[in-house]
């Protein structure tokens, strides 16, 4: 990773004007080649600014014995905070990517500790809930796909500051690490999990699917109708569930990227309408009267699936 920074400064005298070159020949006068090369290091830059101060912050803690005490939590928090008001600045200023709240919805995100969920279709909605919930100076833990212990800002921060990484086909690991992620929570605390467990695609969905029916056809057969989302994995929802037992759950949802990821705004950035963002709290007594928490997530699953479907 600092490589790729340094390779990516020190080329961008030349890079930078060939994209303005390129862009302009194809008659993007917005530059969009150019954007996502600026934004592109911008994000290299944050993660080795993580990466450089992760051992000063070991050091400070006492060769890395007290990287749990608050003040060494504080630390780790105000560079995750920085970063990701950074990276949104920088998003909404090259991107377009701005957020639209609905009115009256942050309110409804206090208090903690909560579970908050959503659906998954771009790299840019897994800082969705951080960036809502950042604005409160609330601290953010996620169930993070191992996958991404390959980018070492993740590594070395959000590890430390509670996050826990789980393999995609390991339940028993998964749930030794969410039974870790659960300690510690207070009233200022929110739990992120993407209950469908990556990014949705309609090859993706019918995979989801045929795995399920072999499992749980019954299952299966009622998540049938789902066009738009994947069908959720209720492992560690429920698991999480069960270690927080008194909490809510904030539900959210947004409109504006579907289909967009870095390749895509390559084309057609910056983006010409604010992503709208919508959060609804979910008391746990609603919860816990369903028949199941796998059943009442399928009904919801189900229920963002209509709405998308009317929306398009």
């Amino acid at each position: 990773m600092l490589g790729a920074t340094v390779l990516a400064l020190t080329a961008a005298p030349i890079l930078a004007p060939t994209l303005l070159v390129l862009d302009i020949f194809r008659g993007r006068r917005r530059l969009p080649m150019v954007r996502v090369y600026a934004f592109t290091i911008q994000y290299l830059v944050n993660d080795s600014v993580e990466i450089v101060l992760a051992p000063v912050y070991w050091l400070w803690a006492g060769f890395g014995r007290r990287l749990d005490s608050p003040t060494s939590l504080a630390r780790h928090q105000r560079l995750q905070y920085w970063s990701v008001a950074l990276l949104e600045r920088r998003a909404r200023q090259l991107l377009g990517l701005s957020l639209e709240i609905h009115d009256g919805d942050l309110a409804r995100l206090e208090p903690g500790p909560v579970i908050v969920i959503g659906r998954h279709v771009s790299v840019f909605d897994s800082s969705v809930p951080g960036l809502l919930y950042q604005r409160m100076m609330f601290r953010m833990r996620g169930v993070i796909m191992a996958e991404l212990l390959a980018d070492p800002g993740f590594d070395l921060i959000y590890g430390r500051l509670g996050s826990v990484f789980i393999p995609r086909d390991d339940g028993e690991r998964a749930r030794a690490a969410i039974d870790t992620l659960a300690r510690g929570v207070d009233e200022r605390t929110a739990i992120l999990l993407f209950p469908e467990g990556r990014l949705f695609s309609p090859t993706g969905r019918d995979r989801s699917l045929e795995r399920l029916a072999r499992r749980d056809p019954e299952r299966a057969a009622a998540l049938q109708p789902l066009r738009h989302l994947l069908p959720p994995r209720p492992g560690g929802f429920n698991a999480l569930l069960d270690r927080l037992p008194e909490s809510d759950v904030v539900v959210i949802d947004h409109r504006g990227l579907d289909g967009v990821s870095l390749g895509s705004l390559i084309h057609r950035a910056p983006l010409d309408r604010p992503v709208s963002v919508t959060a609804r709290r979910v008391p746990r007594a609603e919860i816990d009267a369903a028949a199941s928490p796998t059943h009442w997530l399928d009904e919801l699953w189900l229920h963002l699936d209509r709405q998308l479907a009317a929306a398009t």
